[in-house]
């Protein structure tokens, strides 16, 4: 008898959502939304719309200059003190904030997470529709992880989520919802790839066109400036990375994270992290091309794109909700021992993070996690009994 049944997973996940809600609460009713003097929250989100509303005043190009100077987030929780961030997102990302850009902060905050939310949230149900799935979700960590600080980890894990969903029935629709993701290029490095692998040509050519329409409107829109802007700011993030101190280290969850935070120099972190991702590469094209379930392959892809990178951030952890859902649906009835407590601890990863980021703990949960989870999900798609459910 399997100890992790629909109705323990629903009763988990109750207890474990509930407690992330009253902290949730603690946090927001502490903050400066409800009296002067709090602690500042959300104010990753306040990049997201002070970035926006100096695209839309016509500064695209100024906005990737923001990790020169100190900032104010203007409008934004009366936030004074300057605030030294980066931009660097592509600039078709102004379109997909430009909705939320005029409204008041806290509305455009809950608009913003509440739509990517919804996004997230219905893209995984239709991975696995079963109740059982609302509940886990309810109590993921990085559910609410995500929430406290304002990120787009919803948007970047529901574009994915859904694109996965429909690229055997809607290839056409699923390139779209690819080519949207693209606003994060990191994490979307391994779809060509497996695109083409599987031969997934209309998929592939609708991701492109995607892109591009994306691109040309863009440049239509805010110029070649912001686009060079943009390329320079890549140039910085990648010296400021290798700069970086323990304490932003602590929150990337990459191999190449791993590697300076244990005394290595920039390059031997980089040759690790690109032996990395040639592996994984070369596995996910092994596995594309061969008759394994797509929950197999959905399930590694999603591991893979986490691994290959050397700037993930503890919010992309909410990637792991969608390899749950289609890997708990390939295993089905299936599952060995152990598959089910490796899954729970997955799902508890971005709290730990969280955690140690707050402690200074340099320990690399997230980087074994990963490699036991994809080696375990490679294993396993070998074997004929793994069955999409």
């Amino acid at each position: 008898m399997f100890w992790l049944t629909s109705r323990r997973i629903s009763l988990y996940g109750a207890a474990f959502g509930l407690f992330f809600l009253i902290l949730y609460g603690y946090q927001l009713c502490d903050s400066r939304w409800f009296h002067p003097g709090g602690n500042p929250l959300f104010l990753d989100y306040g990049v997201f719309q002070t970035m926006a509303r100096m695209a839309v005043q016509g500064q695209a190009k100024s906005a990737y200059l923001a990790d020169l100077v100190g900032q104010h987030l203007e409008g934004f929780l009366d936030q004074r003190e300057p605030v030294t961030f980066g931009w660097f997102y592509p600039p078709y990302f102004f379109f997909y904030l430009y909705p939320f850009s005029g409204l008041a902060p806290l509305t455009s905050y809950g608009c913003f997470m509440g739509l990517s939310a919804a996004l997230f949230c219905s893209g995984i149900y239709v991975a696995w529709p079963k109740r059982a799935t609302l509940w886990a979700l309810f109590g993921f960590s990085g559910l609410w992880l995500n929430l406290m600080i304002g990120q787009n980890g919803f948007l970047s894990a529901g574009l994915m989520a859904w694109g996965l969903y429909w690229l055997e029935k809607k290839p056409v629709l699923a390139g779209i919802a690819i080519g949207l993701l693209s606003f994060k290029p990191q994490l979307g490095v391994l779809f060509p790839l497996v695109l083409l692998a599987g031969k997934e040509w209309r998929c592939l050519i609708s991701a492109m066109v995607t892109v591009c329409f994306l691109i040309l409107t863009s440049l239509l829109v805010y110029g070649t400036g912001a686009w060079w802007a943009w390329a320079q700011a890549l140039i910085r993030a990648r010296q400021e990375l290798g700069q970086a101190g323990l304490e932003h280290l602590l929150k990337v969850t990459s191999f190449y994270s791993w590697v300076r935070q244990w005394g290595g120099s920039q390059t031997e972190a980089e040759m690790v992290q690109g032996m990395i991702a040639v592996g994984v590469a070369l596995c996910l094209w092994k596995v594309w091309r061969s008759p394994v379930a797509r929950s197999s392959k959905y399930a590694l892809l999603i591991l893979g794109s986490l691994m290959v990178s050397p700037y993930v951030l503890e919010y992309d952890l909410t990637w792991l909700a969608v390899w749950g859902a289609w890997w708990g649906r390939g295993l089905a009835e299936n599952s060995q021992p152990g598959e089910r407590g490796m899954m729970v601890f997955l799902w508890g990863v971005p709290a730990l993070i969280y955690v140690m980021t707050h402690q200074n703990w340099a320990l690399p949960i997230a980087q074994l996690s990963l490699i036991a989870a994809f080696w375990w999900v490679w294993k396993r798609s070998q074997e004929t009994s793994l069955l999409d459910g």
